[in-house]
């Protein structure tokens, strides 16, 4: 059993390595219980309904080009769809490092400064399926 203590994930939005800025991800790849029981049924019946596909990225902001404001502010009020991925470690994708990819993603949430005196200047973005998306993928090559 291999063990992943999270020190060195990569953090890939529209093909910017923002690896050096993150501080945490959340990915979230699950399907809605939708209830299908029926007269005569003894339990609940339940099958797989729509899926939710996001990944939740925690940034140290930076202003400077090319960083993650320059990254990231043009996607809050675009609806062009840009990959987000992410890898347990910044290396090339593997069995055992497989991305967790959001290949068609919308962002949805854009903070782009959410700090207070005294700590580092920390932010959220939130990346959804787009239209026409297949949700997350986890590709090994």
């Amino acid at each position: 059993m291999a063990i992943i203590v999270f020190t060195n994930a990569l953090a890939l939005v529209n093909s910017v390595d923002l690896s050096n800025h993150c501080s945490k991800v959340t990915t979230t790849d699950e399907r809605a219980e939708v209830d299908v029981s029926a007269m005569g049924s003894g339990f609940v019946q339940v099958t797989k309904g729509l899926g939710n596909a996001q990944i939740d990225f925690e940034f140290l902001q930076d202003f400077a080009g090319g960083s993650v404001h320059a990254t990231l502010s043009p996607l809050i009020s675009s609806t062009t769809p840009v990959p987000a991925e992410t890898r347990p470690v910044n290396s090339a994708r593997s069995a055992t490092n497989p991305a967790i990819l959001l290949a068609s993603a919308l962002m949805f949430t854009y903070a782009g400064l959410d700090s207070q005196v005294g700590d580092a200047a920390k932010i959220t973005a939130t990346f959804k399926n787009a239209p026409g998306g297949t949700g997350i993928t986890y590709p090994t090559s």
